[in-house]
């Protein structure tokens, strides 16, 4: 069952026949991020620490944007920054900008 609320979105959502319960949580934001350690790399997760802390002011749209539509927090699942630019939220190109350099470093250094 698809639930929404400013605090939480429920939706179930299927992948290469799989289904999985997807929930958002408002109370679970960026800032829990902001104080994670992806990496082994300080360097890399300053970065990404970055990026967070710059997307901080925005988390209330991004987060009323996923929660009007299942298929909002279906994009937002599938490809996060394109999902937030498609969206024109108002978040600024330079932090678009620094969330996908965040991002693309994160992937590559996993990667290794």
């Amino acid at each position: 069952m698809d639930t929404h609320t400013l605090n939480e979105t429920s939706f179930q959502f299927t992948e290469n026949g799989k289904s999985y319960d997807v929930t958002f949580h408002a109370n679970k934001g960026f800032s829990s991020f902001a104080a994670s350690e992806f990496t082994q790399d300080p360097a890399v997760n300053e970065k990404v620490r970055q990026a967070y802390i710059a997307l901080m002011p925005y988390e209330n749209k991004i987060i009323e944007w996923i929660s009007q539509s299942p298929d909002n927090g279906r994009k937002y699942i599938e490809n996060p920054v394109q999902a937030m630019e498609n969206a024109n939220m108002g978040i600024p190109q330079d932090i678009i900008q620094m969330i996908k350099n965040a991002s693309e470093l994160l992937v590559t250094t996993l990667k290794k």
